[in-house]
């Protein structure tokens, strides 16, 4: 991006510098002194009696995996904008304080801003079928279902730069399905992977390899994610779930909102059981009757004042790489928005899509690839058929 005497300088998250043209006053972003909370507290269902919100009930697909409860309070500060990533740290910003600038020069957030993309970008999911690190064969047909993994990935790697936490680029070994952490036995008709004295190892995988033909990154995070990471309170392993009503599913469900929203802040609060629920991220829900504005705004205080990626569970019918005519599918899919620029006619997002061209091979999507999307574009993936809302 070209500078001009307008811009001012933006430290990203891996301390590159990107200059950002400053945010001008609109009707559809306002700034802080007028600046209406992000509605987080619509929902299709009412609040539980006790005073806490899920954050999404309609969404769990099995009960070993309980969202933790957000209280009104701590919901009502992340409307406002004022949790916030200040010199590595989260901290809530004072009453009255302006959220859509950075604290530290009160300058306003700049009206575009992309993150470093230089890593992130091939954060690609292993591929369904072929050969890890350590030569073992597999086949897997829930490895194409790992976008949220793959999302959630993506967007710690930006934790890691600011915060140290988590180890996103150094993750490594050999990862399994979890049905035995399920409770339920193996599938008849399962994965096919490799098995040492009898037994079942899983797939190698570390924080990169050339096994695909390109180096890709983060897979022994994104595998972890997907298959052990395990919160304190759920006694299942991995966000990706396995398994239904008690029986094993293949291939997984995948990863839905919920749990991509309790996989960040778990990974975010450094395993911390009473910081967990309220760690830094929240959702705003596909219903949300200002769902344009409070996306716009979500994006440039993650990404443009706090330097972190927002994801977006969304229908990919609407989403430039997964275009093919009448034949663009509706699949539930996630993908990380590390990018504004409110300027462009029409003002759009960029985002990271982790599921490269073996799991999409339409024209549009490539591995390494990222994509521009129109704002309204984003919208209205996040409100289709299958879309869900978003998490920032």
């Amino acid at each position: 991006m070209a500078s001009t005497p307008d811009d001012t300088s933006v430290p990203t998250a891996s301390g590159i510098v990107v200059p950002g043209t400053l945010f001008s006053p609109s009707p559809s972003v306002p700034t802080a002194a007028t600046f209406p909370p992000l509605d987080l507290f619509f929902s299709p269902s009412p609040p539980p009696a006790r005073g806490a919100l899920p954050t999404d009930p309609a969404a769990h697909i099995d009960l070993r995996r309980p969202m933790p409860d957000q209280s009104i309070d701590w919901l009502t500060l992340k409307a406002s904008g004022r949790v916030a990533i200040l010199d590595g740290q989260i901290v809530i910003l004072p009453d009255g304080a302006d959220p859509m600038v950075y604290q530290s020069t009160g300058k306003p957030l700049p009206a575009k801003r992309m993150l470093d993309v230089n890593w992130t970008r091939w954060v690609v999911e292993p591929f369904g079928y072929g050969t890890d690190e350590k030569g073992n064969r597999f086949s897997d047909l829930s490895y194409w279902n790992l976008c949220g993994d793959g999302a959630m990935t993506v967007a710690l790697w930006y934790w890691q730069q600011l915060t140290g936490y988590p180890n996103v680029t150094g993750t490594a070994g050999y990862f399994l399905d979890p049905y035995a952490g399920e409770g339920v036995p193996w599938p008849a008709r399962g994965p096919t992977i490799a098995v040492a004295n009898g037994t079942a190892l899983g797939t190698y995988w570390s924080g990169s390899d050339t096994v695909s033909g390109f180096t890709a990154h983060g897979r022994g995070f994104l595998m972890y994610m997907a298959m052990k990471a395990q919160p304190s309170t759920w006694p299942s392993q991995g966000f990706a779930a396995f398994a239904k009503n008690g029986v094993a599913v293949y291939p997984t469900l995948g990863t839905p909102r919920t749990n991509i929203q309790a996989g960040l802040n778990w990974e975010v609060s450094r395993e911390d059981v009473a910081m967990w629920p309220e760690a830094y991220y929240a959702s705003v829900l596909r219903p949300d009757p200002t769902l344009a504005r409070d996306l716009t705004a979500a994006v440039m205080l993650d990404v443009g004042r706090d330097g972190v990626p927002v994801i977006g569970a969304v229908d990919t019918y609407n989403l430039p790489n997964w275009q093919a005519g009448a034949a663009t599918p509706h699949i539930r899919h996630a993908v990380t928005i590390v990018g504004y620029d409110n300027t462009a006619n029409p003002p759009t997002f960029t985002y990271v899509d982790t599921c490269g061209r073996q799991c999409n091979n339409r024209g549009g999507n490539q591995n390494g690839q990222i994509h521009v999307i129109a704002q309204s574009q984003m919208v209205l993936a996040i409100q289709n058929h299958v879309g869900s809302g978003f998490v920032w």
